[in-house]
């Protein structure tokens, strides 16, 4: 009996370190490519677009990793490139060249432009009045509650800044126009309860890391502010716009340098017009 008890001890200690081991060194270096798409009765041509979140560079993650990314990011040839902020975990703290950041997002290709939104990480730590200075030099535009209008494809972006540090104004959306197609980028995804009933889309957000550690019970006590309903992946909407929000794993990390059942994530939306 006690040498049984011994085994499993050990058989649990085993899978508790490997488990380990895995979260910390194996899956936050892995990156996976989510296609996903929807569909228009207002768009004239398809567009594709890339979306990326949450590197934290500085924690754990700096811009060698991120060439992944732009390898993956570029293969796609996406007509739209977007950034749902959290670009460097605490600016104060960081030690690397910013200007390399910077480059490093020169590399992203874009037919048709690269945008971005402040995350709240993007306030804090000391950033809030370069953030936008780095993503300007990466080819960026940053959009603090502004709406992008392509009227060649009834296709509209519509950029919340960040409500938890920022000054998000969801009530931004309510411009929406709803004979075009309105894709809203935002940091934190719960503000779309906020925004319920609006002529939004599609909304697409970060924060939440996917969860980062998922573990029943654990996961639920560690979820950030505004990223509580709406975790990881794509949720449909019961309200009169059948709103998509799809919430991106993000590539980074914070507070803890591991990953477990939320891999990192570049996601490639196409949207197809009906005709």
């Amino acid at each position: 009996m006690i040498k049984t008890t011994v085994i499993l001890c050990l058989i649990l200690v085993l899978i508790f370190v490997t488990g380990m081991a895995y979260a910390q060194f194996i899956e936050p270096n892995r990156l996976k490519v989510n296609e996903i798409s929807d569909i228009s009765y207002a768009m004239n041509e398809p567009v594709t677009i890339a979306v990326f979140a949450d590197t934290h560079f500085g924690f754990d993650y700096s811009t060698d990793d991120f060439q992944h990314v732009i390898d993956k990011i570029n293969a796609a040839n996406p007509d739209y490139i977007l950034f749902a902020g959290d670009l460097i975990d605490s600016l104060n703290e960081y030690s690397g060249d910013t200007g390399l950041i910077s480059q490093k997002l020169t590399e992203l290709q874009a037919s048709r432009g690269k945008y971005a939104v402040f995350g709240n990480h993007d306030y804090g730590g000391g950033a809030e009045y370069k953030y936008e200075s780095i993503m300007n030099a990466g080819g960026f535009t940053v959009l603090k509650n502004e709406i992008i209008t392509f009227a060649d494809n009834n296709f509209r972006i519509i950029g919340i800044d960040d409500v938890l540090i920022g000054y998000g104004d969801p009530t931004v959306v309510n411009k929406a126009d709803a004979n075009m197609y309105n894709l809203v980028l935002c940091h934190e995804p719960d503000i779309i309860q906020e925004i319920f009933d609006s002529n939004t889309d599609y909304l697409i957000a970060g924060h939440t890391h996917g969860g980062q550690i998922r573990i029943p019970k654990y996961t639920e006590m560690f979820l950030p502010a505004y990223g509580r309903t709406y975790v990881k992946g794509e949720y449909q909407l019961d309200n009169q716009c059948k709103t998509v929000v799809y919430v991106n794993s993000g590539l980074g990390t914070t507070k803890i340098p591991a990953r477990f059942g939320a891999v990192p994530e570049v996601t490639l939306l196409t949207i197809n017009p009906v005709n």
